[in-house]
């Protein structure tokens, strides 16, 4: 799946952060593993379409999706103030992050096929 698919799946809709044309190279983690699941087959794009943005949900830390969406990810070098112990008040996620929270609230993925994703 190009990364021009996933910006529109996950990026756009999902990221506060997203600037159409900026770093489109890049992709931060959470994205990239909507990626692998769609690849996979574990996801379709029909799931992810109704699937509403909304921070209530996904915008909560999770220990154990933050150690496989965040840690890994090639943002957290600029910083992340959603990542930070501490949290500045405000401070949201990136888009991936919030998708892949609402799928696991939504109980569209598992946890564990996010960790084997992450994995490999």
């Amino acid at each position: 799946m190009a990364k021009k698919d996933v910006a529109g799946f996950v990026c756009r809709p999902f990221c506060s952060f997203y600037r159409e044309g900026v770093k489109e190279e890049l992709i931060c983690n959470g994205a990239r593993l909507v990626e692998m699941l769609l690849d996979k087959g574990i996801l379709s794009q029909g799931q992810l379409s109704a699937i509403e943005p909304s921070m209530s949900i996904a915008a909560r830390k999770n220990r154990r999706m933050a150690e496989t969406v965040c840690a890994p990810c090639p943002f957290i070098e600029d910083g992340c103030d959603f990542r930070a112990k501490v949290p500045p008040p405000g401070a949201v996620p990136c888009g991936g992050y919030i998708l892949l929270g609402l799928l696991l609230a939504k109980n569209m993925i598992a946890m564990e096929a996010l960790k084997e994703s992450g994995d490999g």
